[in-house]
Formats: C-alpha cells, sequence, structure tokens
C-alpha cells in the first residue's frame, strides 16, 4: 500500500514538474501596446497677407460752361454760336432754333444777336441783314443826344416820352430841335454805318441787328458810366412800355430797353422788334431781335426767353465736362 502512495507521489510530482517546465517553455503572451495617438501637426496660423495700399483715384473735377474755352461754330440752321462745345449739345440751344423755326414758317425774316459783355460769348443770325427799325431807333438817337450834349439839352420830358411810351410826336420835337446831320457822323463813329448812311435826314434810318447791338453796346458803357445825363437815360430804358424782354424778364433782372413796332401797309415796312441790355445773374449781355412781321410783340416772347436760358447756360455753373 504504502508503495502505491509511493507512486502516486512521484506521478504527481512528475506532472507538477512537466506542468511547470511548460510553463518556462510556452513564449510569454505578449500584450501588444496601445498604438501611441499620432503626433497632431502644430498648428499654423497664418498671418494675413499684407495687402498692398489701395490707390485712390482722384475725383474728377468739374469744369462748368462759364469756365470751359469757347469755340466759334455754325449750326445747320445757320445761327452762328460762340460758347464752349458742349453748349451745342443743349436743349436750350435746341429751343432758340425751334423758336426762330417758328416764326420763319410764316414767311417772317428773323434776325438775332445776343451777346454777353464779359466774355462775348453769344447768338447770332442774320445780323447783316437791313431792317426797318421802327421805334426802337428811338434809343439809337437818344444815346447821341446825351452823348453830345451831357444830358436831355433841357428836353428831358420829350426824351421821357419817347422812350417809356413810344411816343412819336415827342420823338418827332427832338428831332426838330437837335436834327439829323451830326447823328450820322456820331453813328459812323460808333459801328453804325448802314444806320448813318440814312442818318442825315431821316429819323427811322434802316439798320441792321449787328449795329443795333453796337449801339446798345455803347448805351450800356455810357449807362453804367459817371458821365452827365447816363443815370436819367438809363433810368428812362429801365422803364420802358411794351418791351417783350422787359415784360419777360423785368421780374428777374433789370433791363434797359426800347422796343419798335409797325403793321404791315401799303408802305412795305412791317416790323417787330426789340433789343436792350439785360442785368442777369450770369452776367450782362445785349438782346437785339429785329423781324419784318407786322406788329405783334407777342409773338417773339419765346424767342426772348429763350434766348435767355441760353446765355444762362453758356455763361453759367452747369458742368461742360470732367476732367
Amino acid at each position: 500500500m504504502r508503495k502505491r502512495i509511493v507512486i502516486g507521489l512521484v506521478v504527481v510530482t512528475a506532472l507538477a514538474a512537466l506542468a511547470v517546465a511548460a510553463v518556462l517553455l510556452v513564449p510569454r503572451l505578449t500584450t501588444t501596446p496601445e498604438p501611441e495617438p499620432e503626433s497632431q501637426p502644430a498648428l499654423v496660423t497664418e498671418e494675413p497677407a499684407e495687402e498692398a495700399p489701395a490707390v485712390q483715384e482722384e475725383a474728377a473735377t468739374p469744369v462748368t460752361m462759364a469756365e470751359a474755352p469757347v469755340h466759334t461754330t455754325t449750326t445747320a440752321s445757320g445761327l452762328t454760336v460762340t460758347a464752349p462745345d458742349a453748349f451745342l449739345d443743349t436743349e436750350q440751344l435746341a429751343d432758340v432754333e425751334a423758336r426762330i423755326a417758328e416764326l420763319e414758317a410764316n414767311g417772317t425774316t428773323v434776325c438775332v444777336s445776343l451777346t454777353d459783355l464779359a466774355t462775348r460769348r453769344g447768338l447770332w443770325r442774320n445780323t447783316d441783314r437791313i431792317m426797318y427799325p421802327a421805334s426802337s431807333i428811338k434809343a439809337v438817337y437818344c444815346i447821341y443826344l446825351f452823348e453830345t450834349r451831357g444830358g436831355a439839352g433841357g428836353r428831358s420830358g420829350l426824351v421821357e416820352r419817347a422812350l417809356v411810351n413810344s411816343d412819336n410826336e415827342a420823338y418827332y420835337d427832338l428831332s426838330l430841335t437837335f436834327g439829323f446831320s451830326p447823328w450820322a457822323s456820331w453813328l459812323q463813329s460808333h459801328g453804325a454805318p448802314q444806320t448813318a448812311s440814312g442818318a442825315s435826314g431821316y429819323s427811322y434810318p434802316d439798320t441792321t441787328a449787328g449795329e443795333m447791338a453796337a449801339i446798345w453796346e455803347e448805351i450800356y458803357r455810357y449807362g453804367t458810366s459817371d458821365e452827365a445825363g447816363a443815370a436819367e437815360l438809363s433810368g428812362y430804358l429801365a422803364r420802358t412800355n411794351f418791351s417783350p424782354i422787359a415784360e419777360e424778364l423785368r421780374d428777374t433782372y433789370e433791363v434797359w430797353s426800347k422796343p419798335g413796332w409797325y403793321p404791315a401797309d401799303a408802305n412795305d415796312i412791317a416790323a417787330t422788334n426789340d433789343a436792350g441790355i439785360v442785368f442777369s445773374d450770369t452776367g450782362a449781355y445785349v438782346m437785339v431781335i429785329m423781324t419784318d412781321m407786322s406788329s405783334n410783340l407777342e409773338a417773339i416772347k419765346p424767342l426772348v426767353d429763350a434766348l435767355d436760358a441760353a446765355h444762362t447756360t453758356m455763361c453759367g455753373d452747369e458742368v461742360a465736362y470732367y476732367e
């Protein structure tokens, strides 16, 4: 029995030894390590690129009509224009041409002279055409009278009636008193040779819009001077009745003017005229309108307004172009 126990112990011992050996001989299981987290790339903060400084465009500089250079052009309708080129495309010029066309559509001859006294800009048409002046010539005679006599020559009442109310009898009395012969030489020396040719013995000599404009420039010079009689004459011209220029513009500006009109009759000297100085906000200017239309002062009022608007545009602060 003891022998069996010993054998059993030997077997147990042997099995234990084998177990230990197995443990020693079998490779040790290794635990796979957790992979290390991939290293994240360093966060790179990009600095914003420096922007090139913005090129600041200079604002275009406006050039007004008053500042722009002028050129002289004759339009398709025959109107001579001295003004900035931009004026040729304005509605104001188109309106002047339209008003002239309306009058001419009825067979009327239309003569126009508009001249800015400071800049010499202006509009002209048929300025050399010989026309009958009617009573508009009274201002021409009176400037001659005042300049050569230092005033009205003691006939202030006659001058006032002849100019303010266009009184024909008063004008006739003036002509009887002072005559015409010296008047002709005065006209010749003041740029009105055509008028002078008929003025030696006639109180209503034919003239032209161009010569009327030249005399009105002399009226402006004299009337704005300190010469004897200047204030008296300009005072009468500033109160004239029946004048389309005055009626349309005197509420806004000072206007010196003298109209003239004559109906169609056997004498064949029909006329509707007006001439004067307009002291506008854009400069003083001479306006002369002469037609062979039978007495119809109302009919030329639209042309007066169109010419004034044209002057305001060509000499004003409307932008002509940018530079």
